[in-house]
């Protein structure tokens, strides 16, 4: 019976199979032999079946085939991981081919960004003499346009006063007839007042 119920396994040899049905057998017997010292013990009756024994079989049946599913998923997770694990190491040994390959090119990239960086600090400090020049110059240019703002007002303030004068000495040349200037030109020495007023319009004229 054991033999027919383990027919349809998958076994890896039909010696197995005969093995695996005396082994049901043997438990079974061995199971009728405790139920009868127990009896004799204990004077308390525990029976097996035919369906008890099938009940075996099954249960071993069940068993086996939950192993296997979990045998063949340990199995798939295990080949997975090496699977992720040989590509990480491929990529590992690319990465050192590459970096090897990188490494010259990234010295080099290192001497010119040294000499950069020495020409940037150098036009730095260069940039900061002409700045402080500037500064320099700066404060002198503004402190003369504030000296010339102030020379500007004051010629401002003293043409402003003088303005009156002007205007007065515009009417008094515009009164002058030429019988004076002729008659002032006559004088071989002229008054002191006539003198006073004809040298500045003559140092004035050149």
């Amino acid at each position: 019976m054991s033999q027919q119920k383990l027919i349809n396994m998958e076994l890896p040899s039909e010696e197995i199979r005969e093995e695996l049905a005396k082994m049901c057998m043997l438990i079974h017997t061995s199971v009728e032999e405790a139920a009868e010292r127990f009896y004799s013990e204990l004077r308390r009756r525990v029976y097996t079946t035919p369906k008890s024994y099938l009940d075996l079989i099954s249960l071993y049946i069940n068993t086996l085939d939950k192993k296997r599913k979990e045998f063949n998923a340990n199995k798939n997770r295990l080949a997975g991981g090496l699977k992720k694990l040989k590509d990480t190491n491929k990529q590992i040994a690319e990465l050192k081919v590459a970096l090897a390959e990188a490494a010259p090119i990234l010295a080099q990239k290192d001497i010119i960004l040294a000499e950069t960086m020495a020409n940037v600090d150098r036009e730095t400090v260069e940039a900061n003499i002409v700045k402080a020049q500037v500064e320099k110059e700066e404060e002198i240019v503004s402190k003369q346009y504030s000296e010339a703002n102030a020379v500007k007002a004051e010629v401002e303030d003293d043409l402003a006063a003088a303005k009156p004068e002007m205007d007065k000495a515009k009417v008094a040349v515009s009164s002058l007839e030429a019988p004076s200037i002729v008659e002032m030109a006559s004088f071989q020495k002229p008054a002191v007042l006539i003198q006073l007023v004809v040298e500045p319009i003559m140092q004035l004229l050149g």
